[in-house]
């Protein structure tokens, strides 16, 4: 199977520049609501597409400026045979370096060859799909697949128009199924012709009286139509494949089911049949309960060691994360670079590491959002949440408004996983206590170094001491009964007892001043 090794994206809609290196097996990509994450899968299916045309708009250019051409490059490895042939693509096979991601304009020994897909559409809004190599371009070659190859690598997406492939229909998945097998041609003309035939049996209510009409008009006018009837056109009932499709055993169409069970079924079907294994799903989540996503995402390989297609999906779900690899997630964001005109979209791609995978276990929400605040545990997580409550009742935007997100640093792993979060390139601080701090000083200078910002209370005070150093004092025996409801009174008085020498008990902490 062709597999997608490189991406380039030049003004297709929101991305000025994307240039990425996906994986084989399942590649999620996820970001911040409008990073671009379905714009590429767009660019993919475009690009490879098995299609004649595509109907572009001035919408489609960045920015809408039209000046600036749509260029979108795939580069396809794993080639087969047909692909690598000499004769008919020499000029345009080339070499690329996974490790070093690096292109060579000619095959090389022992470096995988590859070849290079590419749409271009200018301001004529006329898309043009032809080969790509440097040398190529130089010497003013040109080349464009034949439809028997684009089909070798055009990707399925699972989505809008999915319907078309639960029937016998030019390029669906149940026509590939059975091949050049399947003739119903002359079925199909009888049930044409019989029902015209039923048709012209029936009576239709007022059909009579617009025949009389226009008989009497034609005799008027010296038309010789003879009796004029009302049947089916020829043309209007006349049959194909695309006619025959699946239905359940209560004589449903299938494609009346819900999103969910269309999205599973049309999974199995595109593993089983495609000549490509190129799969495209946006909001892999859409339509289906908890169970039934594990099921999908067992389906098109996300379990599997030893992938059998590659996968583009995106998502909006922390139970899908959870679910996956952290090798599989790639974040795509927004890049500004100093001194550059340019901004360009960057994609940051996890790796299966102790840090990121537990990182992700633990934090999935946080990896949907735009800036991350990592906590050093659940006492901080609760404050900053009583916190955005007070904002929100003062009329002041509260932080998820802002786009940020809190995650649970569990203790001793925050300076772990706001790394984590800062290497994936969110914008990220740490919430925390400073009592320990002399034990946390190589890691407090780690994050320092790395300008990741940190948020503590000063004079070696915990955040529970900070409240309660803080308050004013008729609120401490309401403090004091809060946490007697939580831990119980016994608890709570061996505490005060124990932390004062005996001195002070909850009893005289609660007595009204």
């Amino acid at each position: 199977m062709s597999i997608i090794r490189y991406i380039a994206i030049r003004n297709f809609r929101t991305i000025e520049t994307l240039d990425w290196q996906p994986t084989e097996g399942v590649n999620c990509i996820i970001g911040p609501g409008d990073s671009g994450k379905s714009t590429v899968l767009d660019a993919i299916d475009y690009c490879l597409g098995a299609r004649r045309t595509v109907n572009f708009t001035d919408a489609d250019f960045y920015n809408s400026n039209v000046e600036n051409p749509i260029e979108i490059y795939v580069t396809l490895g794993n080639l087969s045979d047909e692909l690598l042939n000499i004769e008919r693509y020499g000029s345009f096979l080339r070499a690329f370096n996974a490790n070093l991601s690096q292109f060579y304009d000619e095959p090389q020994h022992g470096i995988e060859t590859v070849i290079t897909v590419r749409l271009y559409v200018d301001k004529g809004l006329d898309p043009d799909w032809t080969l790509y190599s440097d040398r190529a371009s130089a010497a003013g070659l040109e080349k464009r697949l034949p439809w028997n190859h684009r089909e070798l690598i055009a990707p399925t997406r699972l989505g809008e128009g999915s319907n078309r492939h639960f029937t016998w229909g030019r390029n669906s998945l149940l026509n590939k199924l059975i091949e050049d097998d399947f003739d119903v041609s002359d079925v199909l003309t009888e049930v044409s012709r019989n029902a015209r035939q039923a048709f012209a049996q029936q009576q239709v209510a007022g059909i009579n009286n617009a025949l009389t009409s226009v008989q009497s008009i034609a005799s008027t006018l010296g038309v010789n139509v003879g009796q004029l009837k009302a049947l089916l056109d020829v043309s209007s009932v006349s049959v194909s494949n695309g006619a025959v499709s699946l239905h359940d055993g209560n004589d449903t169409p299938i494609r009346q089911m819900g999103t969910g069970s269309t999205r599973l079924l049309l999974a199995g079907l595109q593993k089983l049949v495609s000549k490509s294994k190129l799969l495209l799903i946006d909001e892999v989540e859409f339509g289906l309960e908890p169970f039934r996503i594990s099921r999908l995402l067992k389906e098109i390989g996300a379990k599997d060691n030893q992938p059998t297609q590659q996968v583009f999906i995106t998502t909006h779900s922390p139970y899908v994360l959870r679910e996956l690899k952290s090798s599989q997630l790639h974040v795509l964001r927004k890049c500004f670079s100093q001194g550059q005109p340019q901004i360009r979209h960057c994609v940051f791609s996890m790796n299966d590491s102790d840090d990121h995978q537990s990182t992700l276990r633990v934090c999935a929400e946080a990896f949907l959002s735009n800036k991350v605040v990592v906590c050093e545990g659940k006492t901080e997580i609760g404050l900053l949440k009583g916190v955005d409550l007070v904002e929100q009742a003062e009329g002041r935007y509260s932080i998820q408004a802002l786009g940020v997100m809190h995650a649970d640093g569990s203790g001793s792993q925050m300076f772990k996983r706001a790394k984590v979060f800062h290497e994936l390139g969110y914008p990220v601080s740490i919430f925390k206590d400073s009592d320990i701090n002399d034990q946390q000083q190589v890691a407090i200078n780690e994050a320092m170094q790395l300008r990741i910002p940190m948020y503590e209370w000063g004079a070696n005070q915990a955040t529970e001491q900070a409240i309660f150093n803080n308050c004013q004092l008729n609120l401490i025996p309401q403090l004091l009964n809060i946490a007697v409801d939580r831990k119980g009174y016994d608890a709570i008085n061996a505490h005060i007892s124990n932390a004062t020498g005996n001195q002070v008990n909850l009893a005289s902490c609660t007595q009204s001043s």
